[in-house]
């Protein structure tokens, strides 16, 4: 793909960003995208070059900066993985912003997986979610987590995460109550998060909540204060 020419003049500036927004447009607001994810990302870069930010950017097309601003993950991307998303065997954005939270080698691995189907792109954010909380692991020992939780019967509770925790001090939290191995992940996203266990770590939640003489729904909120039984 070409990269967008600069513009020489004020009159083909106008116009080269009139067409960066209109390419945003079309092409934000729908999966039926017109062009691949590295050219959008490419406008992208001529507009906020242009209009001087992203949230400038955001307000011209009607779209929040956040969203905007994963158009732009592919760019962070290794050459071969760019190179998927140019020939469009891959098209997610959600895929490619959580591939560029993994290290170059992870990338290309989970990337050439998910394009032939192997995976799907909640295994990427499963990958992503382990990698924050955990130790280091290899990337075929992430995977094989990964796939080995779909076979499991899950149970999955949300809470709302207060004060500056990381994912590690809250899994420590819910391990003082539930075995380990029954914690099959934790997912953050701001102030949400999900606990995914297995039956037998919801079994063991309802044990708490049982002790702390609370409903289940009310137990992680007390999980996570670390108040004592």
């Amino acid at each position: 793909m070409r990269k967008p020419k600069p513009p020489t003049g004020p009159r083909e500036e106008d116009g080269q960003l009139q067409k960066a927004l209109a390419i945003l447009i079309s092409s934000t607001r729908s999966r039926n995208r017109p062009l691949p994810l590295t050219e959008i990302a490419r406008w992208l870069e001529v507009a906020v070059a242009m209009l001087g930010s992203y949230s400038t950017v955001a307000d011209r097309i009607g779209l929040s900066p956040k969203m905007l601003r994963q158009f732009s993950s592919v760019r962070r991307l290794t050459r071969p993985v760019q190179r998927l998303f140019e020939s469009r065997r891959l098209e997610s954005v959600d895929a490619a912003t959580h591939l560029a939270m993994l290290p170059s080698s992870d990338q290309e691995v989970m990337a050439e997986a998910l394009a032939s189907g192997e995976i799907d792109t909640s295994d990427i954010r499963a990958v992503v979610q382990l990698r924050k909380i955990g130790p280091p692991e290899p990337l075929h020992s992430l995977l094989k987590r990964v796939r080995e939780s779909k076979t499991t019967r899950e149970y999955v509770a949300e809470f709302v995460v207060r004060g500056a925790r990381t994912g590690a001090s809250i899994l420590n939290s819910f391990k003082k109550y539930i075995p380990s191995n029954d914690v099959i992940r934790l997912e953050l996203n701001g102030s949400l998060g999900r606990i995914v266990l297995t039956s037998n770590g919801r079994q063991a939640l309802n044990r708490c909540a049982q002790a702390f003489g609370v409903p289940l729904k009310r137990v992680i909120p007390i999980i996570l204060e670390g108040r004592n039984r």
